[in-house]
C-alpha cells in the first residue's frame, strides 16, 4: 500500500542521477527544514536505509560517543541481513541535528504498520503467483526519535529538499551508488553496509552520474594513447 495522496510510488519515474553532498547540504540549507524532518533527510541519506527503518528508530537504537553516532538498525527489511551497527563520525554536517532529536526522545505512541499477506493471490508478469498483502497497523509506546514521521511525511520531506520527482527511497539509491564509486569497493562491504544479501537486489540501487561517466572514459582513454 502507497503513502495516501500519492498515486505511484515513482510518479515521475526512477531517479538514477546520484547527487553530489554539497549540492544535497545546499538543497537542505536552503529547505528550511524544521529539526527533526532535517535529522530524518541526514539519517536517511547517511545510511541510505528505507524510510520506515528511519522513522522506526526509538532512543534504544543509539548511542552517541566521543567521534561516533552509532545506530543500530537490527535485521534490515524485506528479509535483508542483520548487520553490526553503523557508526557515524559526529563531525558529518547535520549529524548534530540527529543527535538533537535523541536526546530529546520520549515515550510517545505511535502507529507501525507491516504488509501481512492474506488469502487472496495475485500473478506476476513471471507467471508466478503471490500472496496480496495488506497493511497491518500497531500502536506502540517507545522513545521514537521521529515521533511526527510517517510515510507520506518521509516524502513529503524529500520532494521538498530534493524537487518534485524525488522520493525517500532515492536517498537509499544515492547512498549504495557513491559507495559502489569507490574502485575498492567489494560486495562484502557492500552488505555490511547496507543488508543486501544479492547482487541482484543491489543492482536495483545503483544509479548513474556524469562524473562516474567521465572517469570510465578517462579509464579507457589510458589504454588508447
Amino acid at each position: 500500500m502507497l503513502a495516501k495522496g500519492y498515486e505511484h510510488r515513482y510518479k515521475h519515474g526512477k531517479q538514477e542521477d546520484i547527487i553530489p553532498f554539497k549540492e544535497i547540504k545546499q538543497k537542505v540549507i536552503e529547505a528550511k527544514l524544521p529539526c527533526e524532518s532535517e535529522a530524518y533527510f541526514w539519517l536517511l541519506y547517511y545510511c541510505g536505509v528505507r524510510k520506515s527503518e528511519g522513522f522506526e528508530r526509538v532512543k534504544e537504537d543509539f548511542k552517541i560517543t566521543k567521534d561516533f553516532f552509532i545506530i543500530d538498525f537490527g535485521q534490515r527489511k524485506k528479509n535483508g541481513a542483520t548487520v553490526p551497527p553503523l557508526k557515524i563520525p559526529v563531525s558529518w554536517y547535520g549529524v548534530d541535528k540527529i543527535i538533537k532529536q535523541v536526546e530529546k526522545a520520549r515515550p510517545r505512541v505511535k502507529t507501525l504498520f507491516t504488509s501481512e499477506p492474506t488469502r487472496k493471490t495475485k500473478k506476476l508478469k513471471s507467471g508466478a503467483v503471490v500472496p496480496i498483502k495488506k497493511r497491518v497497523g500497531q500502536r506502540v509506546r517507545a522513545r521514537f526519535v521521529f515521533p511526527s514521521i510517517q510515510s507520506t511525511k518521509a516524502w513529503d520531506i524529500a520532494k521538498k529538499v530534493l524537487g518534485e520527482k524525488h522520493y525517500p527511497h532515492f536517498l537509499r539509491l544515492n547512498c549504495l551508488s557513491e559507495i559502489c564509486s569507490d574502485p575498492t569497493t567489494s560486495f562484502t562491504r557492500l552488505k555490511s553496509f547496507s543488508g543486501i544479501k544479492s547482487l541482484k537486489a543491489l543492482n536495483a540501487y545503483l544509479g548513474q552520474s556524469e562524473k562516474e561517466q567521465d572517469k570510465a572514459i578517462a579509464f579507457r582513454g589510458q589504454h588508447f594513447e
